[in-house]
């Protein structure tokens, strides 16, 4: 089984609508998919599971606290409600619900989940110090692989992530074999994107020290110390398990004159340095690619609303659904574009 992330610090790149589209790609051919919302804005749950669904999950909390307690065991927050108690482990006994448009299996988010980046900065500040328990804390993306990999339901785990370079994300990044960085064209985008090399440098330096620490304490007093770390799901103790299979970027809306698009100096200026910028993540990750463009996602206009509105991949959207005449010429075209990185991002995934 893979896990993979679509992550960027910068929002408004369309990472949402991609990662949920390329996981309808991904069970379309065949792969059996477990999409889990780890973004507190909860955008992909929203476009993923019906009103019914949303109902069923979020709104039977009222103002009973048994209710809210048992609206939450339905989310991705159920699976930290051991951490929060001082548990080492998470809770694996997930609940996920099906998207049937979508055909995968969405394990929902919730606005709480905000509240569990102070667990995770503690978390990270004490495996600095060698406390064992915060380390398999800071491993809890690797400990839900081992689960849902050891009960063989799925073949792909994604993570979708909020627009941060908290302690949260670092610890999705730990569990995950590979990771997509949405972009689009513009100089707020290109800056966000420079900031990922810096931080994944920092990063890949400071957990190679919390992971050597801890793993000494282990060593020191476990006789089978591969017990301790399977669980874990460790790639490898310097950090540079992870793969970046590379970025894409959001189309901008081109000018027209004469019935020929026009390119928008603004922001084709930025178009060619994003390749530099994405060497030098891969770099910090000790990894070499010849090419880090997946593909370019075309600016789909009001089409991502409609599929909000009927909780539907772009690919299927239909005539009942609101899309009609010319708009089902519009849909297919985005579609293939869609289903180029998505076939590019299996590629590489499986190779």
């Amino acid at each position: 089984m893979r896990t993979l992330s679509f992550f960027n610090n910068k929002g408004g790149v369309g990472k949402t609508t991609l990662s949920t589209n390329v996981a309808h790609y991904f069970a379309r051919q065949g792969k059996r998919v477990l999409y889990v919302d780890c973004d507190p804005q909860c955008n992909a749950t929203q476009l993923m599971l019906t009103e019914e669904q949303h109902e069923k999950i979020y709104l039977n909390s009222s103002n009973d606290e048994q209710a809210e307690r048992e609206s939450l065991a339905n989310t991705v927050y159920a699976m930290f409600i051991p951490l929060r108690e001082g548990e080492t482990l998470i809770e694996t006994d997930i609940r996920p619900v099906r998207s049937t448009r979508f055909g995968v299996d969405v394990l929902p988010g919730h606005p709480a989940l905000s509240n569990i980046e102070d667990v995770m900065s503690d978390a990270w500040q004490s495996s600095l110090a060698k406390k064992t328990g915060d380390f398999r804390r800071i491993h809890w993306a690797g400990q839900l692989a081992v689960a849902m990999e050891d009960e063989d339901r799925y073949d792909y785990i994604f993570f979708d992530v909020g627009p941060s370079l908290g302690p949260f994300n670092r610890t999705v990044l730990l569990g995950c074999d590979a990771f997509v960085t949405p972009t689009s064209t513009d100089l707020f985008s290109f800056h966000a994107f420079g900031n990922l090399a810096k931080w994944f440098s920092d990063w890949v330096t400071e957990y190679s020290e919390i992971s050597e620490g801890n793993l000494a304490q282990w060593r020191s007093y476990s006789s089978d110390i591969s017990a301790k770390t399977r669980k874990l799901r460790l790639h490898g103790y310097d950090g540079r398990g992870l793969q970046y299979l590379g970025y894409t970027t959001l189309e901008y809306v081109k000018k027209r004159a004469n019935g020929q698009e026009q390119l928008v100096g603004a922001f084709e200026c930025f178009r060619g340095k994003f390749e530099h910028e994405a060497r030098r993540i891969d770099d910090s990750l000790g990894r070499r690619s010849e090419r880090y463009l997946l593909g370019h996602v075309p600016h789909m206009h009001s089409m991502p609303a409609t599929a909000q509105d009927v909780h539907a991949p772009i690919a299927d959207l239909q005539s009942k659904d609101g899309v009609r005449g010319s708009q089902l010429n519009q849909r297919s075209g985005y579609a293939a574009k869609i289903d180029e990185v998505a076939a590019l991002v299996l590629e590489k995934m499986e190779r």
